[in-house]
Formats: C-alpha cells, sequence, structure tokens
C-alpha cells in the first residue's frame, strides 16, 4: 500500500509539471502572436506613413530642391521642411484627418528629408527615412526583439529596413541603405525599423506636373527648347505666336508645318513648299512667249498653286487679255481662280 501510495504521489507531481509547462508554453505562444500581430499593424501604418511623405516630395519638389532656410515651407504648414510632422501632413491633406499619429510597437514615426549633390539648386537630388521613435524591444530582457522586427520586415513587402546590433553605424533594408544617424544628431538605436523614400522611388522631379507648387494652375509662362508632341488637340484660349518665317514658295522641309510669311499672312507648307494658309484660290498670268514668266524672269504662277493653274476647287476667269503676240514683249492673258 505504501508503494502504491508513492506511486500516485509521484505521477501527480509529473501531471502538475506537465500541466505548468503547457500553459506557459501557451502563454509564449499568445504573447508571440500577439506580438507578430503588432509587428504587422505597425508595418501596415508606416507604409501610409511613406506615402504621405512621397506626395509631400513630389508636391513640394521644386521649393524642397531650392530650400535654403527650414522655413521654406512656412506659408502651407510646415516649420520645418526637411522634418514635416504627421500633424503637419494631415492639415496638408496628405494624411486623413483620423489617421492615428502613434502605433505600438514604435510609439510613432519621424521623418527626415536628405539632399545630395549641388544644392539648394534644381540638380539637387531628395530623398528621405521615415523611421520608429522607439526600438522594437523585448519588455522581458530590454534586448532587441528580433522576431518582432522579423515580423514587421516581412510585412513591410521588401521596402523596410533597420538598425541591426552587429551593424548599428548602418540603417539598411533589402532595397536601400543608409548611415546612422541619417541625418545630423545621434545615432539610431538597434531594433528601430525605417522605411526609405530614394529618388530611384521618386522617378524625375524635373518634370512639371499639375498641381506642381512650382506652377500650382499650370497657368505661368513655361519656356520650353525643344518640341512638344501631344496625342491629342492642342487648346489656346489666347493668341498662339509664332516665331518662325518663310516667304510664299520657297522650300520647306515637313509639310502641314506653319510659318508666318514675312509679309504678312499665314503659309502652310504643303509639297514641300510654303503655302498661303487662306482659302484664296489666287491667280496668275501666261505670256504666249515667255509663259509663266516676265520678260524680267519673274514668276506670274499663281502663288497659292506654285504654277499657273487654278486649285481643284475653283476655276479660271480671265480677267485681262494685253500686249503685242510679238516678240519680245508677247501677249499676256491674266486669270483669278474663283471658288
Amino acid at each position: 500500500m505504501r508503494a502504491q501510495r508513492g506511486y500516485a504521489m509521484l505521477e501527480l507531481i509529473i501531471a502538475a509539471i506537465v500541466t505548468t509547462l503547457l500553459t506557459v508554453w501557451a502563454s509564449n505562444s499568445l504573447v508571440n502572436r500577439v506580438n507578430d500581430a503588432g509587428a504587422q499593424a505597425s508595418a501596415a501604418w508606416m507604409l501610409v506613413v511613406k506615402k504621405s511623405v512621397h506626395g509631400y516630395m513630389q508636391r513640394y519638389a521644386g521649393a524642397l530642391m531650392q530650400a535654403d532656410s527650414t522655413e521654406a515651407l512656412h506659408q502651407h504648414g510646415y516649420e520645418d521642411w526637411a522634418a514635416p510632422r504627421l500633424a503637419e501632413l494631415k492639415n496638408d491633406g496628405l494624411l486623413s484627418p483620423g489617421f492615428p499619429e502613434s502605433v505600438a510597437p514604435g510609439g510613432g514615426a519621424s521623418i527626415r528629408l536628405l539632399r545630395h549633390g549641388a544644392c539648394p539648386g534644381p540638380a539637387c537630388r531628395l530623398e528621405a527615412i521615415v523611421y520608429s521613435n522607439k526600438p522594437f524591444l523585448s519588455p522581458a530582457s530590454g534586448q532587441v526583439d528580433e522576431q518582432m522586427v522579423a515580423q514587421w520586415m516581412l510585412a513591410a513587402q521588401g521596402w523596410g529596413g533597420h538598425v541591426a546590433r552587429a551593424h548599428a553605424h548602418l540603417v539598411r533594408g533589402p532595397a536601400f541603405q543608409m548611415p546612422n544617424p541619417p541625418a545630423p544628431g545621434e545615432a539610431l538605436p538597434a531594433g528601430t525599423v525605417a522605411l526609405a523614400i530614394t529618388s530611384e522611388q521618386l522617378g524625375p522631379l524635373d518634370f512639371l506636373r499639375v498641381g506642381d507648387m512650382r506652377d500650382p494652375d499650370f497657368g505661368a509662362a513655361v519656356s520650353v527648347k525643344g518640341s512638344i508632341s501631344t496625342q491629342g488637340g492642342l487648346r489656346a484660349r489666347q493668341y498662339l505666336h509664332l516665331g518662325a518665317q518663310a516667304n510664299l514658295q520657297e522650300p520647306c522641309a515637313e509639310d502641314g508645318a506653319v510659318a508666318r510669311e514675312v509679309n504678312g499672312g499665314l503659309l502652310v507648307c504643303r509639297d514641300h513648299a510654303w503655302r498661303s494658309a487662306g482659302r484664296m484660290s489666287g491667280g496668275y498670268s501666261i505670256n504666249l512667249v515667255y509663259g509663266c514668266w516676265t520678260k524680267a524672269h519673274a514668276s506670274t504662277a499663281n502663288p497659292v498653286t506654285g504654277q499657273c493653274s487654278c486649285p481643284e476647287s475653283s476655276i479660271s476667269v480671265l480677267i485681262s487679255d494685253s500686249g503685242p503676240q510679238t516678240f519680245p514683249e508677247g501677249r499676256s492673258m491674266g486669270y483669278l481662280c474663283v471658288n
């Protein structure tokens, strides 16, 4: 009987230990799941912030490249153009009014704009980094929670980076690498997570865009040194000024081109010669001795057709017949082309 009671007691102790271990394991598993969910939510939150910063940089690209003081965007509600705050982005419509300004883990985000190259100036290159205000640390050990960082990086869809203990002098990820600190100030602690907006992600900023603060209404004077091509119509609510000048009947390179006549009027290039753009059909004269020329070898061709003829849409009407038929003068007959 004593042996049986001994075995029963041992079985109870083992059962209690197993139950305790299972409870601890289940508790740890639950904590890990909660931490993983928090890290994923933090990454999704910061991706929204990154998108708003991207919009900020595109909207104010010209001013950011030319800024020579922190007050460059004061009129738009930004105290420091290089460190826009979430509240300022919300007031500017780049974040929704109800967007939370903090998240756990991470405790919110800070934004720093970085410039490289010839700044200030049109050749200045812009970049930005958005990083967590607090590192991802384990409450129990106070050390970097590598599992939470890994979950955050996974949820950042390849755009994320972090400060690793082994490379504390860098903020890096699959898509970027920056020195730590990325801007003047204290280095970011290990476990800090970040998203970067590089010049490659921004694309060319030297193109004028609709709503660009360099010309918000696209209504100011715009000068272009090269040609402008459009797949649609080109409309002008005011005057269209042409600088190109040409002479009637002179050769031209491209059919359809339009130019101003030196002595007034509008010319269109047709059949590689400058023709009158008006609807007049013109007129001409023929000399029985010299043909479509005068005795002084001046052309008497129709300026519209370039020949002694009328356009197909008109008929010729004799309006003059004069001169002797004998050489050297020759009889001349003048015609008016009537539609």
